[in-house]
């Protein structure tokens, strides 16, 4: 809970008009565009929020030219106004700002933390309890979302909030209707009927109260209206759902009436979804110490955590995950959930909306889901609340996949791994692996053909690792290989890798293929940083600087652009920023990287 100076809570509202609360007193925001500034801040509470959208917030579509100056200086009031409440509760950060909120400083968490109390109380079979908490839930409401800011974003984002409102309020219906019917709840069913006639399952909560009170034939008339209104609004028939109710009512089916006392259901098992880790797991001991004291400490203490492993094609990243992850999985009692993004391999990558989807599905969540990312993210957030789940997400992007599965709440933790570094993601912990020492890519090697053969040819053994520049996945290849084919000497492969025009195709054994690992980041690639990438694959040396690219045929014409094209080569891993030399920035290109530079048109 986020306090002020002198002890008291400092609270956010943004269920109903956007407000400021510090006790009992309501702390007067100065203009609409405060309320929008403190709104759009809100509503990503703990998360960067651009300038840009900021501007959206506050005007919409038609902002004045001085609109990022402004925003400049609503924050500066709105850091006044807070500040001496609450202790740096604006923080800058490109390429905007983060508000930041406490958990349960906010209504909207309150508000999605008990609905997940309910829902979950309803699926033990406590429908009192969760009728109860749905309440209190709604509570939390004093009006529409955002009443009175008239923007585009806020109108979508108070349409989503709304539709969430009239989700639970159908929950807490639903729950009163299985505690008992009762003349008050089908006159609010009722009411509400007519305030939103499309929505079927209100009309069949209405439908099901009037049977159990014995009004079999007001009941009929209910969805004799709701079809002729579906009908002439929409041109539809009802849902199978109501067709099925309507024709259990006709039929007087005994289901329908209450039933003696039965055991509420068994718990579900928790999801259990990780995959092992390539055997053997060899090496990355600082790492993986690191990630698995940061995911302990988030699954042990009041906070959640997010840890990044990022690092060039085939360096080992999903091995050290999944290797973490099952050191830790114990902590996690209630789920461990693995996501594979593929942003490697475009076509077969999981949508952020098909990946939010199924996480859901996993945690028992039937009912309809929503069709966009920012309702499912939400759906996701309320379901993990009171949960230790650790969610492994392999292979993202970029930071737009991560921040969806992000949740504020205590034990839960995400691992991500992405080929990109991800530093505005405010990581708690973030790993960029490098090579394999040599020693390690040795054992790693013994582990796939054994030991005694490494032993029996050490220095050929050497060789092959050594071709492999330190890439596990390289490694994995050639003792894939070897481990095919028992009569082969170590020797005869290490030959075969010394010719740098086949070693792409020797270091290839089923999926593990170094090649198709780094076409993966290749193809991400736009055409300026394609060809530069192409031009340094054909360099004598695989260390240079910016001034040589300048020299190359048809290379960048100035120093900078070759600078600026070549940091976007490092933020996707196929260069290494090594140091600022007298010639400019310096880098180096990975030996099995230049190989494929060079072999590829």
């Amino acid at each position: 809970m986020q306090t002020t100076v002198d002890g008291t809570a400092l609270r956010f509202g943004i269920l109903g008009p956007v407000e400021l609360r510090c006790q009992d007193r309501r702390l007067e925001l100065t203009s609409t565009k405060q309320q929008a500034l403190l709104g759009a801040g809100l509503l990503n509470a703990n998360m960067v929020v651009s300038a840009g959208r900021l501007v959206d917030a506050i005007w919409g579509e038609r902002p004045p030219q001085s609109a990022s100056a402004l925003v400049q200086t609503y924050v500066w009031a709105l850091r006044r106004l807070i500040g001496p409440l609450a202790e740096d509760p604006i923080v800058t950060r490109a390429p905007g700002y983060v508000l930041r909120v406490s958990h349960g400083d906010l209504d909207l968490h309150d508000f999605e933390r008990l609905s997940a109390e309910g829902e979950r109380a309803a699926a033990d079979g406590d429908h009192s309890r969760a009728a109860g908490l749905f309440r209190e839930a709604l509570s939390h409401w004093r009006g529409p979302a955002f009443d009175g800011l008239d923007t585009p974003l806020f109108r979508a984002a108070a349409a989503r909030l709304d539709e969430a409102r009239l989700a639970v309020l159908e929950h807490r219906l639903a729950a009163d209707a299985h505690v008992g019917p009762s003349g008050a709840l089908a006159a609010e069913l009722t009411e509400l009927v007519s305030a939103h006639p499309l929505r079927e399952r209100l009309r069949g909560l209405l439908m099901h109260t009037l049977y159990r009170l014995g009004r079999q034939a007001e009941a009929l008339q209910v969805y004799q209206e709701g079809y002729q209104t579906l009908r002439e609004e929409l041109g539809l028939e009802p849902g199978p759902e109501l067709r099925a109710l309507h024709r259990k009512i006709l039929d007087a089916d005994p289901a329908l009436l209450p039933a003696a006392a039965a055991e509420p259901p068994a718990a579900a098992e928790p999801p259990r979804q990780l995959p092992a880790a390539p055997e053997p797991f060899v090496g990355r001991a600082a790492e993986a110490w690191a990630l698995t004291s940061c995911l302990r400490a988030a699954a042990d203490d009041s906070d959640s955590a997010l840890a990044v492993i990022s690092g060039p094609a085939g360096v080992g990243k999903s091995a050290l995950a999944l290797a973490v992850a099952g050191a830790v999985a114990d902590r996690f009692p209630d789920g461990q959930l693995y996501v594979p993004m593929r942003a490697s391999a475009p076509e077969a990558s999981t949508p952020v909306v098909g990946a939010l989807a199924m996480l859901l599905r996993s945690f028992g969540v039937s009912t309809p889901l929503p069709s966009t990312v920012d309702e499912l993210a939400a759906l996701l957030r309320t379901t993990l609340i009171g949960r230790r789940v650790l969610l492994i997400l392999d292979d993202v992007a970029g930071p737009a996949e991560v921040r969806p599965f992000l949740a504020v709440h205590p034990g839960c933790a995400v691992l991500a791994t992405s080929r990109p570094r991800l530093p505005s993601l405010d990581a708690t912990l973030a790993v960029d692996l490098g090579p394999l020492p040599p020693e390690d890519s040795l054992r790693l090697l013994g582990g796939a053909v054994g030991a005694a053969r490494v032993a029996a040819e050490h220095a050929a053994a050497a060789d092959i690792v050594h071709a492999c520049d330190g890439l596990p996945l390289a490694v994995r290849a050639a003792g894939a290989r070897l481990a095919a084919r028992p009569r082969w000497r170590l020797a005869h492969l290490a030959d075969r890798l010394l010719d740098d025009g086949q070693r792409l195709d020797e270091l290839s054994a089923g999926d593990l293929d170094v090649r198709t690992s780094i076409q993966g980041s290749y193809d991400r690639l736009t055409e300026p940083e394609a060809g530069l990438f192409r031009r340094i694959g054909r360099l004598d040396a695989n260390v240079f600087t910016a001034v040589a690219l300048t020299r190359l045929p048809d290379g960048p014409p100035t120093v900078s652009r070759a600078e600026r094209l070549a940091d976007r080569l490092v933020d996707a891993q196929l260069l290494e920023h090594l140091d600022d030399g007298p010639d400019g920035q310096c880098y180096r290109m990975p030996t099995l990287t230049t190989l494929f530079a060079r072999t590829t048109p």
